[in-house]
Formats: C-alpha cells, sequence, structure tokens
C-alpha cells in the first residue's frame, strides 16, 4: 500500500534530480562558453586576435571563361541565334589575402583595417602552356561603353569603339592578367580609378593593391558585422552599419555560437552586394567534428516580407553588380550569378537561349562548413559567375536586302552572355583543424545529455545519501520506542 510518505518521497527524488541536472546544465555550459569565447575573442594581442591577422588557410581560385564558338551567327541574327559556349580549362591561382593598418577605436569594439590581395599561379595546378589558350570572349570594354547609347547608337559610339567587335578574339589569360587595346588607351584607361591602370584585366586589377579599406565591430555578439566599408576601384561606400536594414559580414570574420544564426550576410567585396548563407545541415567531418553546413543563395534585398530579416526575401538567378565594376555604368549591365545558373528553373535557362550551360551540384554549387562554437570556417566551395547585358548590333544589311529588314536590323539587341566563372577552394591547415579537435567542445553537441545524466548521478547518490540518513533515524526512534515501551510494562507489573 503507497503511504503519503512514500508519495513525499517520491516527489522530492523527481525534483532533486530536476534542480540538480538544470544547474549542472546551465554551468557546464556557461562554463564551456566563457571558454569558447576567451579562445576566440578579438582583442589587442589576444590568440583570436592573432589567428585573425594570419589565418593558416589556403584559398585557389580556378577561373573558367565561356569561349562563344558561333560569334558571326550570333551579330548575323542577335534576337534569335542560340548562343554556343564552351569552358575554358581552369586557370587556377593561389590568392592571399593581407589585412593592413590595423586600427583599434572605441574601446577596441571597432576595428578598422586595408585589405590587400595577391594573386599567384598555382605551381601545380596552372598549366604552363595556358599562356598560349585562346578564344572567342566578351569584349567588356566595348560591352559597357555600348550601354551607354540606345539602341541604335550616334556615329559617335563607333568612333570610340575604335573599331572593336562585341566578341574579341583574343588570349584566355590576358582576359584576366591584362591587356590594352587602342579603346582601353583612348577612353578607358584616364576614367579607372585606384592603382593598376596600365591595364584592362579582372586579376591585374586586384593584384598586389589596396583593395579596400574596412571598419568591423569585436565584441562576440557581433564580430565581424561591417560598420563602413569603401572600396578602392570604384566609387562604392557603406557609411554607417544602417547602411542595410540587417546586419552583414565582412566575409573575413565570423562570429562564434552559430547555433542560433541560421542565416549569415556576408558582404562580397568582389561585387559590392551582401549574398545570404544559410544554414542547410549538420554534418560529420574530419573524423569526428560535426560542422554546420551552409549555402549560399543570391536574394533581392528590396523585395522581402520582413526587410530586417534576409531569410523572408525573394532568391533570385542574378544580381546587379554593374555599379561595382564601374560607377558610370548604367544599371542591370553586369550581373552575379551562381556558376552555370545552378539552381534556377529549366525555363529561365532555356529562356537565355544559350547552349553550354549545364549545372551541376557537384560542379557548380557553393557549400561553406564552419565549426558552430567557435565560428570557424574550415572549408568552403565557393562558385560564382559574371555576366554581362551585351548590346549586340547586327551587321550592316546587304543591299538586297529591303527596306523593312534593314530597319529592323539596324537595332541592337540585348542579350545576357557568361563572360566567366570561378570555383574558389578555401581550406583551413590540418595543424589548427587538429587544435580545435583538442578544444572541449565536441562534448558540447551533447551538453544536454551529458549534464543530464552527471545530473541525475548525483542527485541519485544525493537521495541514496538522504535516504539512509532517515532510514537511520527511523531505526533509532523505532529502537528508542521499543525501550521505552518495555520499561513502562515492567512499570505495571
Amino acid at each position: 500500500m503507497v503511504t503519503k510518505r512514500c508519495i513525499i518521497l517520491l516527489v522530492s527524488e523527481v525534483l532533486v534530480n530536476f534542480i540538480v541536472a538544470a544547474l549542472l546544465f546551465v554551468c557546464v555550459k556557461s562554463v564551456a562558453k566563457h571558454r569558447i569565447l576567451k579562445i576566440v575573442e578579438l582583442k589587442p594581442n589576444s590568440k583570436g586576435f592573432e589567428t585573425w591577422l594570419n589565418p593558416s588557410t589556403t584559398i585557389t581560385r580556378g577561373y573558367h571563361l565561356f569561349n562563344i564558338t558561333n560569334p558571326a551567327e550570333i551579330v548575323a541574327d542577335p534576337s534569335t541565334v542560340k548562343i554556343h559556349v564552351q569552358d575554358t580549362p581552369p586557370y587556377v591561382y593561389n590568392i592571399k589575402t593581407k589585412k593592413n593598418n590595423v586600427q583599434w577605436s572605441n574601446n577596441n569594439k571597432k576595428l578598422d583595417y586595408e585589405v590587400e590581395r595577391l594573386f599567384t599561379r598555382d605551381e601545380t595546378k596552372f598549366n604552363p602552356s595556358s599562356v598560349n589558350d585562346t578564344g572567342v570572349f566578351i569584349n567588356l570594354l566595348r560591352a559597357t561603353l555600348r550601354a551607354h547609347f540606345g539602341r541604335i547608337p550616334d556615329p559617335n559610339f563607333y568612333t570610340l569603339a575604335a573599331g572593336e567587335t562585341v566578341f574579341n578574339h583574343g588570349n584566355a589569360i590576358e582576359q584576366l592578367e591584362g591587356f590594352t587595346s587602342e579603346l582601353f588607351n583612348t577612353t578607358v584607361r584616364d576614367k579607372m580609378k585606384g592603382p593598376n591602370t596600365e591595364k584592362f584585366g579582372f586579376i591585374y586589377r586586384n593584384n598586389g593593391s589596396r583593395l579596400y579599406s574596412i571598419s568591423i565591430k569585436t565584441d562576440s555578439a557581433e564580430k565581424g558585422q561591417v560598420n563602413t566599408f569603401d572600396n578602392d576601384l570604384v566609387d562604392f561606400k557603406i557609411s554607417s552599419p544602417s547602411h542595410y536594414s540587417f546586419p552583414v559580414y565582412d566575409g573575413l570574420t565570423y562570429p562564434p555560437m552559430l547555433l542560433d544564426k541560421p542565416i549569415l550576410n556576408i558582404f562580397n567585396s568582389d561585387f559590392c552586394a551582401p549574398v545570404l548563407l544559410k544554414f542547410n545541415k549538420v554534418t560529420t567531418m574530419f573524423g569526428t567534428m560535426r560542422l554546420h553546413e551552409y549555402k549560399i543563395k543570391l536574394i533581392d534585398i528590396n523585395d522581402c516580407t520582413n526587410l530586417n530579416d534576409t531569410s523572408t526575401c525573394t532568391e533570385v538567378d542574378k544580381l546587379d553588380v554593374s555599379k561595382c565594376v564601374s560607377s558610370s555604368l548604367p544599371e542591370e549591365i553586369i550581373f552575379l550569378s551562381k556558376a552555370h545558373f545552378y539552381g534556377s528553373k529549366d525555363e529561365v535557362i532555356e529562356k537565355m537561349n544559350i547552349d553550354g550551360l549545364k549545372p551541376s551540384s557537384d560542379k557548380h554549387d557553393s557549400t561553406v562548413y564552419f565549426e558552430p562554437y567557435t565560428g570557424t570556417l574550415l572549408q568552403a566551395t565557393i562558385r560564382m559567375q559574371l555576366n554581362v547585358e551585351v548590346m549586340i548590333d547586327p551587321h550592316n544589311p546587304s543591299d538586297d536586302t529591303n527596306k523593312e529588314e534593314k530597319k529592323k536590323m539596324k537595332k541592337a539587341t540585348k542579350r545576357l552572355v557568361p563572360f566567366y566563372w570561378f570555383d574558389e577552394d578555401i581550406k583551413l591547415s590540418e595543424k589548427v583543424i587538429a587544435k580545435l579537435k583538442d578544444l572541449p567542445i565536441s562534448h558540447l553537441d551533447y551538453e544536454f545529455y551529458i549534464t543530464l545524466g552527471l545530473g541525475l548521478a548525483l542527485s541519485t547518490i544525493i537521495i541514496g545519501i538522504i535516504n539512509c540518513l532517515v532510514k537511520r533515524a527511523y531505526r533509532n526512534t523505532r529502537s528508542n520506542r521499543g525501550t521505552y515501551v518495555q520499561a513502562d510494562t515492567l512499570m505495571h507489573h
């Protein structure tokens, strides 16, 4: 029969179990979190600052240019002809990012620095014979100049264009490492901003010079969030943290404790636009390390259900990044997309009327892997593509073409044409990964169960001791009561 005393004892045991387990959970979590934040804190002369300043990562980037194989057919009938493109082999470069002129302010809660990037041909992956590769590529200089004129340009355009065509046969490596032309020398060069203005080429412009200056927050809760940004190559600035209605990170600094951060807005300095990193899943890598996998999303930050929450923004196939290529460009000329328009619907790709785009997850998707407690980026594959909205002027019609056809053919046709895509690989050194494995973070994924088990064990011991004491006291009481009964009996006899 269950007595009242048994019920009270059972309830007491349950309460003790719960209280001890809860206290242990809170204490263990607090201690572990404090220790992790101490390791990655961004303060002068700290270990976290040293790691941030000189990260042990290797970055390689392979550029694939789009070789246009039917340029004559395109300019003969630009409105209907399918554009045929082929990827060139990857031209692989090592990238070293340097943080210069680092300055602390606001009681070490604000960090200003400048970014310089060095490109070198990868000794093992860059084929030396690639320097002789040729193909037909978009003439970006002419395309950007043509964007300033209407569908039927005035004669001044042809004078400025110096006889250059929309598709040029040229050297592939020079498209990246730099080239000159009459159009460049007469029209473009004097308008270029920053260093490296002797030639035109994406790697040339970015190589060995200050790209931008930036200011970030350093508190653990806001670590890496951008305060200000100033591009040295084009007129693009972020003047305050309120430039966007949501926080953006600098792409070189990440916050700890990502377990409650399913989205990260990363500012892409190459294209002056934020992209969304969205949590995808937990995965095990490097043995037993549980990492958080994020996927890259391109979003329209002006089309959101909640402007403060980018997870509510519409995902798009391409982003207008024209102003980051040239501040004088009209809008909707240069577009950023995923490689080969990976993730776009089939009908979107079909509408482009381009043959040669073959998106696949293993070749064109982007993934980023973080250790979630320290916020350390261990590995990433980033694949993005640059596209140009080209105004294609048809060839002059022959004399026997009727007047109506001549009138139609004089008007230029806008076509979106891919220029290049890159495959960037980021890897943290094995030495640093081994150190992360040694940190007491692997058990944190199971901290609730561990502390619950410890709490139950400890509370069981406590309850056991209490039960022993209660039983001993009860036996003593009964023993004493028995003595009193015996004495009373003797007195009555």
